[in-house]
Parts: C-alpha cells; sequence; structure tokens
C-alpha cells in the first residue's frame, strides 16, 4: 500500500491500517524534498518517481493522505496515469446502510452513513461525521471531524466542511466550495463560495 503525503493526515492513515492489522508493506510518497525519510522510525517515504514506479509494480495500490481537496485531485489522477489502483481505508463499515466504491477514499472512526447515500473518488470523511440518508457527495470533497450531513442533500466536488457543520437537508452545495468550522448550512451555496 503506498499512502500519498506523509503529513499529518497520512500518519492518520497509517495508525488505521495499524490498527487494523493491514498485513501487507506500507510505504509513503511525498514529493516534498523536505519531508521526512521514515514515520515513525519503520516505514519509508519515497520522494521519487523511479523509487514510486518500483514500488507500485510489486503494488500499485494507493490512498492519499492530503486534506486539500483540489491537491487529493491532481495526486489522484497522477496516481490513475502511472497504474495506481486507488484502495478505501474504512476504519469500520459497521455504521454503513450504503455501500462505498473502491476510490482511495479514507473513512476515519465514528463515521455513520445511512441509506442511498452516494460518494465520488478519493473522499476524507473524519472522525465521528454522520452522513444522512439520500446525499450524494462529488469527487474529492473533505468533511471534517463532528460533521453532521442530513440528508437529502448534494455536496459538490473538491468541497471542504469545515469541523463540527451541519448541512440541512434539502441543501445543495456546489463545486469548490469552503464551509467554515461550525457553520449551520442551511441554504444552497454557490460554486467556489466560502460560507
Amino acid at each position: 500500500m503506498i499512502i500519498v503525503g506523509c503529513g499529518s493526515a497520512g500518519k492518520e492513515i497509517l495508525g488505521m491500517l495499524i490498527n487494523l492489522n493491514y498485513e501487507h508493506e506500507i510505504i509513503f510518497y511525498d514529493d516534498n524534498l523536505n519531508s521526512d525519510k521514515v514515520v515513525f522510525g519503520k516505514y519509508q517515504v519515497v520522494n521519487d518517481k523511479e523509487s514510486l514506479i518500483a514500488h507500485m509494480l510489486i503494488d500499485p495500490k494507493f490512498c492519499i493522505g492530503i486534506g486539500h481537496p483540489r491537491r487529493r485531485k491532481k495526486v489522484f489522477e497522477r496516481f490513475l496515469k502511472l497504474g495506481g489502483i486507488p484502495a478505501n481505508i474504512i476504519w469500520d463499515n459497521k455504521l454503513f446502510m450504503s455501500s462505498i466504491i473502491e476510490s482511495a477514499t479514507v473513512i476515519q472512526p465514528g463515521v455513520a452513513i445511512s441509506y442511498d447515500v452516494s460518494m465520488g473518488d478519493s473522499c476524507l470523511i473524519h472522525n465521528n461525521t454522520s452522513i444522512g440518508h439520500k446525499v450524494k457527495i462529488g469527487n474529492f470533497v473533505n468533511i471534517s471531524p463532528l460533521c453532521s450531513i442530513i440528508g437529502p442533500c448534494i455536496i459538490g466536488d473538491e468541497t471542504y466542511i469545515g469541523a463540527n457543520s451541519i448541512v440541512l437537508p434539502g441543501v445543495s452545495i456546489g463545486k469548490n466550495v469552503y464551509i467554515k468550522p461550525g457553520k449551520i448550512v442551511n441554504r444552497d451555496i454557490s460554486d467556489f463560495e466560502t460560507y
């Protein structure tokens, strides 16, 4: 497994894999040449394309530990072009009433997902978030901890929803929207809007 990004989100993904008793080799890829060379004294970080491709020949599965939705999208597309296979990292799907397609999505502990929920590529759903029925979540969406998404509603591609926010039923959130932490979204939000 390749975890792309060795910052906070990447280390959280590693922690999830360790706790889930993931049995295969785990490495990090980070193109920042100033990044750590090893994470937690054990997990290698590669910075160059040649080492990455060599590892992908052994295990092409990847997930992305980058919080910024637009950066996550660019990395996702680049890894697909290199032959990578997106892999979900899901802490516990016992609280799910919907299936999640394999698309490099990360779902942290305590997340509950109701029925008829759809989710696009490489979303990042943080701790203790609740997603209600008939919610449509676009590609590369980041939903921060302690959010409540009450369905039905729509969340557009590359949207970032800040911690402890609530999205009320019937709301449509556009693409590339930034919802500030603690907001109650009670109206439609246009593309590229900050709320």
